[in-house]
């Protein structure tokens, strides 16, 4: 992961849409003919492959986040209205035109700051229709605008509050009408679940999980944020394409999440934005050799914002990555995360021109001064798009 392919003075030939040729820039001048990009003093990197995000919701929660910067708990959080049920309150009072409108502002700010490529989940419905209407309204916007967006079934975010009492029936509810139906329509790429403590226990995952997959969903996890279960574990040994947060996750795992070839997704805007010390064990991880992504988590609870370079600055200084490791966890190893190495995710010939312009040719600087988008520009299949 430290070997981020840095070629100095470098160019790239663009054939419809697709990269031809990947070298210096004084011999790719010679053999093509063509218009002209010059971007002298820029660095020029993949576009960035945002792998866990949950961008389709109404209504903010700055209370929310002002009460837990005064230190309260979640759970005082909860008692004066606010927590993921007051999203999924909000979310049912709009129209579909205005959730669609939020969510699509949503995903051309990600694209602004250099994300072609973004997962999005559903899960602020937690109901069937609900849920439907969400996963319908992600594919259209998918269709619509320049990005690769790969869509995630997330019915088991969290029990709704009718269900507190009797989490199973939701979870009969999940298994037996919301994921077969959306297998049949097609709503969805991968099916995702939250195995924490207080949501779904690592029996229920497995079962929706398994469900999923016998449909033909991909298979994601949140897992050992808050505590540890085992998720990430049971789901490696599922075949899982990737296990996200692990704030908790304990090293006993590492081996088996190597074997399974599972891509650990770490979220440090999460841990930042809590204002919590309890980081994944980022730089661990790497020196076992797993092939670590990372993602921004975008969501109005617990991570309210978009900018994959923040996730990348936050990487690089809480999860003790090179920047070299940094871009690779947020190009290629998300890309695998998704399946799509074979179109996105590097500057390799044969693969999407996806990829964004900085305005610097020292792009450590960029990590170094977080919080500043350096990006010029964004393109997208060698269209400039941002």
């Amino acid at each position: 992961m430290d070997d981020a392919g840095e070629i100095e003075e470098g160019a790239l030939a663009i054939c419809d849409g697709k990269i031809a040729e990947v070298g210096y820039a004084r011999d790719l001048l010679r053999r093509w003919q063509g218009k002209l990009l010059d971007y002298c003093n820029c660095t020029v990197l993949p576009g960035f492959v945002d792998a866990h995000t949950h961008p389709i919701f109404a209504g903010a929660r700055v209370e929310d986040y002002l009460l837990r910067a005064q230190g309260a708990t979640e759970e005082e959080i909860r008692i004066k209205g606010g927590g993921l049920a007051s999203t999924v309150r909000a979310t049912a009072e709009v129209s579909d035109s205005e959730l669609a409108d939020i969510t699509r502002r949503n995903l051309e700010m990600m694209l602004s700051h250099g994300s072609t490529t973004i997962e999005a989940k559903s899960g602020y419905g937690l109901a069937t229709r609900a849920e439907l209407r969400q996963l319908r309204i992600l594919r259209q916007l998918g269709r619509e605008l320049p990005i690769d967006l790969a869509v995630t079934f997330l019915g088991a975010h969290a029990v709704p509050e009718e269900y507190v009492d009797h989490a199973h029936d939701y979870v009969k509810l999940l298994v037996q009408e919301m994921i077969p139906q959306v297998c049949e329509d097609g709503l969805a790429d991968w099916v995702d679940v939250v195995c924490e403590r207080g949501v779904f226990d690592v029996a229920q995952a497995k079962k929706i999980l398994e469900t999923g997959m016998a449909c033909g969903l991909g298979a994601r996890i949140h897992a050992e944020e808050f505590c540890y279960l085992g998720g990430a574990k049971m789901a490696a040994q599922l075949g899982a394409a990737s296990c996200d947060n692990l704030q908790s996750l304990q090293a006993d795992d590492y081996p088996i999440l190597k074997e399974s070839g599972i891509i650990p997704i770490l979220t440090p805007g999460t841990s930042f934005f809590c204002g919590t010390n309890k980081y994944a064990k980022g730089r661990e991880m790497i020196d076992f050799g797993l092939p670590v992504a990372i993602a921004t988590d975008f969501n109005p609870g617990t991570n309210f914002c978009l900018s994959m370079p923040m996730a990348i600055s936050l990487a690089v200084l809480r999860l003790k990555f090179t920047p070299e490791e940094a871009i690779v966890a947020a190009t290629i190893n998300a890309a695998h995360s998704l399946k799509m190495a074979d179109k996105v995710g590097s500057l390799s010939v044969g693969k999407q021109a996806d990829f964004v312009v900085l305005n610097t040719l020292n792009w450590r600087e960029w990590p170094y001064s977080y919080g500043v988008n350096w990006i010029r520009n964004v393109y997208k299949k060698g269209v400039q798009v941002a």
